[in-house]
């Protein structure tokens, strides 16, 4: 089971939030932009000659604008789903309306175009000046409601599977010196090189390795420890801005634990980096922590790591 959360909300909850007044300017503008680019295309001097604005020599220029304007309504419209999430696009197409109408000052002035041609500016861009700008501030309120005390918008990453063993043997094997270094995927450019071989409250675990050709060091402090139900590690330094993960080994009541990593991060760079790299942060965990439970599940249940406990402690 896998959960994308922020700020202990999970997404469908946070969509809801999303007002309806903005998504509904939205889908409005892409609706127009779609309509437009549309029309642009196909009449290309429709407008022109509306105007008393003198043809164009190349129509296909004209068309191209269009398909741009078009590539706008579509961004509009996946706004539209969540303004919150994807204010950069609300954000660049205001850009858009406002440099528009400064252009065609410049070009009024130079006698480029007849003022006529000026009335498109009302529908194309001034009427979505206010509309946009409140649809900004109002992301920008909601992120500074949801974001935590430390001013890190944090997010929250749950995987859960069951283990036929009991919690006491999963945790056992978690406490086992070698079970990180087992659990480290193989595709991952990274090596155990620190433990304090325990997972009680301020030992210490480092990672080192490289994120394509960065370095990276990743440095874990242990902060809880409730054997057989949970323990946990915070970031002390490392790839996040923020990164906190609790093992919880839950009692099914048959004899089996349900494992549940629960991961609540951010990643570095604030908005930036959600908007730039969010999803791929997404996909390496979800890749890692499959990864890790078919690891752990297997070697619990095929007695591959009981059978060696057991030879240790005889």
């Amino acid at each position: 089971m896998i959960e994308s959360k922020e700020s202990g909300m999970s997404f469908s909850q946070e969509l809801a939030q999303s007002p309806c007044w903005a998504s509904r300017w939205l889908w409005a503008a892409g609706i127009y932009n779609l309509a437009w680019g549309a029309l642009a295309i196909a009449w290309p001097h429709l407008l022109f000659d509306l105007t008393g604005a003198e043809r164009i020599n190349y129509p296909e220029i004209w068309q191209c604008v269009g398909m741009i304007v078009g590539v706008y309504g579509i961004g509009y419209l996946i706004a539209a789903s969540d303004s919150r999430t994807h204010w950069p696009i609300v954000l660049v197409g205001l850009l858009g309306k406002v440099f528009g109408p400064i252009g065609f000052l410049v070009a009024l002035l130079r006698g480029t175009f007849p003022p006529l041609f000026g009335l498109t500016i009302l529908t194309n861009d001034l009427l979505w000046w206010i509309p946009f700008m409140m649809i900004l501030l109002e992301a920008a309120k909601h992120y500074r409601a949801t974001s935590q005390p430390t001013g890190i918008a944090r997010q929250q990453f749950v995987k859960q599977t069951k283990i036929n063993a009991s919690p006491d043997v999963v945790f056992r094997f978690h406490e086992s010196p070698d079970a990180l270094q087992q659990l480290i995927p193989p595709w991952e450019n990274i090596k155990l090189v620190e433990s304090a071989g325990s997972l009680q409250p301020s030992s210490r675990v480092v990672l080192r390795g490289s994120l394509g050709i960065m370095p990276i060091q990743w440095v874990a402090i242990h902060t809880e420890y409730d054997p057989p139900h949970l323990f946990a590690d915070l970031q002390e330094s490392g790839p996040f801005a923020y990164w906190y993960h609790r093992h919880r080994f839950l009692d099914d009541g048959q004899g089996g634990t349900p494992l549940r990593d629960e991961v609540e991060y951010a990643v570095p760079l604030g908005v930036i980096g959600r908007w730039l790299g969010g999803w791929l942060v997404r996909r390496k965990l979800e890749a890692m922590f499959a990864y890790r439970h078919e690891k752990t599940r297997s070697l619990i249940e095929s007695r591959e790591w009981t059978s060696a406990l057991a030879a240790s402690e005889r």
